[in-house]
């Protein structure tokens, strides 16, 4: 039998006790899976902010290095594109787009340049088959011209 202090009042009390004998302040006795529990979430939180943090997959920050994206004019949307990137815009709360222009990466892969006011422009990478739209980054922005 060990002698602990109570969580509550702070004096000592038996380990084996139920109950703090001055305060009445619960003993919750450790489960010996505890500390195996414990484990297990900090391996589960190490791998999803690993997964988040070096995850170089197609989607979100990787710069397109293909110069013939670079190297395509700009195009305004035709058919359908107008209707569903727009929305895939408006879904994503992207508030730069009064006028935009595209250029196509892959089938339903686009870059886009997007400009309020006709002279600031801001590029995006869009998916429109998943409905996801990424901002460019930095090195990306600096290869592409704007449409105007």
């Amino acid at each position: 039998m060990a002698l602990i202090n109570c969580k509550e009042c702070y004096r000592e009390i038996s380990s084996q006790a139920s109950n703090c004998p001055n305060c009445g302040y619960p003993n919750k006795k450790k489960g010996k899976f505890t500390g195996c529990l414990m484990i297990l979430l900090g391996l589960i939180t190490a791998a999803i902010v690993f997964i988040f943090i070096f995850d170089n997959g197609k989607e979100g920050g990787n710069v397109i290095t293909d110069e013939r994206t670079y190297s395509k004019s700009w195009r305004l949307p035709q058919g359908t594109e107008y209707r569903e990137i727009g929305k895939i815009i408006v879904q994503n709360g992207i508030k730069v787009c009064g006028e935009y222009h595209l250029k196509e990466i892959a089938p339903y892969e686009y870059v886009l340049a997007c400009s309020a006011d006709g002279i600031n422009w801001h590029y995006f990478v869009v998916y429109k088959s998943r409905g996801k739209i990424y901002r460019a980054n930095d090195e990306m922005e600096s290869k592409l011209i704007p449409p105007r």
